[in-house]
């Protein structure tokens, strides 16, 4: 299928993109900026003469950036220069864009989404790429490079399978999908060994004090036969949320204030969402920032969404959105 043909990404003829901007959501994760990675390299083999940026709006997470040094490219987190072409990546959430979204919108250049989170905002892009059912936005990227018959080299190969086992915690909770998509890298020349090496990080002090004073903020919360921990901790709070859940809850919110805003990250187990049918971004996070404002989302088991209230208002809210779909009353175990 020829590159740009019509219904075809990138929806323009290749030879009139000169400059291209691939724009990862704030504070980019692996998925990600490996997703860009992987759009620029397609990008670059549709139209050899394009320049391609890399976007993180507010900088990648700590992995990312080590990962980066693997997968190198030019990263802007700030450009006053235009674009020919906007393709965001992995973003579930426009807000996530931060200043990138009205210098997207303000531009003429033409906007496209490729993503695997619910579409929440149709009319900021010209056309979209989204799969629902995948696990990552790297399988969405792959189809793309299979849709237009373009070969994926070894290193975007080695991107690819990175980001998908990234986003499918090392593929325990890949879909059929997913696991079909990684056959194919490995067959392209993408090594699961190495992408199990280089997808571990060391955790570094800020982390580490993260986490045990998360430990030790706990609050524990019985909802019928289930278990909810809360805590506040003013960074890491994915990492505290993920580490509550490995402790045993069934269902983990973690707030706290940073640069003028509340995160809150959420995270649960597998058999929470099988057995109680609750999912954090589609019900959980949309309850909450409904009810306090703000804007956020993610996936079935894991979350997060930004507020300008207090740490401990979005906490409580987002538990109240959890209790109300459970029915059940949020407890507190002393």
């Amino acid at each position: 299928m020829r590159a740009g043909a019509s219904g075809q990404f990138p929806y323009v003829d290749p030879k009139t993109i000169r400059r291209a901007a691939v724009l990862c959501h704030r504070n980019a994760d692996a998925d990600a900026y490996l997703s860009a990675f992987a759009l620029s390299a397609l990008l670059r083999s549709i139209s050899p003469g394009c320049d391609v940026d890399i976007v993180t709006p507010e900088g990648m997470t700590t992995l990312t950036t080590k990962l980066s040094r693997k997968f190198e490219h030019r990263v802007v987190e700030e450009g006053g220069e235009d674009y020919d072409l906007y393709v965001a990546v992995d973003v579930g959430d426009t807000e996530l864009l931060k200043g990138w979204l009205e210098k997207m919108k303000a531009s003429k250049g033409l906007k496209v989404l490729v993503d695997h989170h619910p579409l929440r905002d149709r009319e900021a892009y010209d056309h979209v790429v989204v799969d629902e059912s995948a696990t990552s936005a790297a399988e969405v990227v792959y189809s793309i490079f299979e849709e237009l018959g373009v070969k994926v080299d070894r290193l975007t190969a080695q991107a690819l399978l990175e980001a998908v086992m990234f986003d499918s915690s090392h593929l325990a909770i890949a879909g059929p999908g997913a696991l079909r998509t990684v056959v194919k890298l490995i067959d392209a020349g993408a090594d699961i060994g190495d992408a199990r090496r280089e997808l571990r990080s060391e955790p570094d002090y800020g982390e580490v004090l993260a986490k045990l004073k998360g430990a030790k903020r706990l609050r524990i919360y019985k909802l019928g036969p289930w278990v909810a921990a809360t805590s506040l901790v003013g960074s890491f709070q994915a990492h505290v949320a993920r580490g509550l859940v490995y402790l045993g809850a069934d269902v983990a919110i973690v707030g706290g204030e940073a640069e003028g805003e509340t995160r809150v990250s959420m995270r649960s187990t597998q058999r929470f969402l099988d057995r109680a049918g609750v999912q954090l971004g589609t019900q959980v996070a949309e309850a909450a920032t409904k009810k306090i404002g703000g804007h956020g989302g993610g996936h079935a088991t894991a979350a997060s969404f930004a507020t300008s209230v207090g740490e401990e208002e979005a906490v409580a809210a987002a538990l109240g959105a959890v209790s109300g779909l459970l029915s059940e009353e949020a407890r507190e175990i002393e």
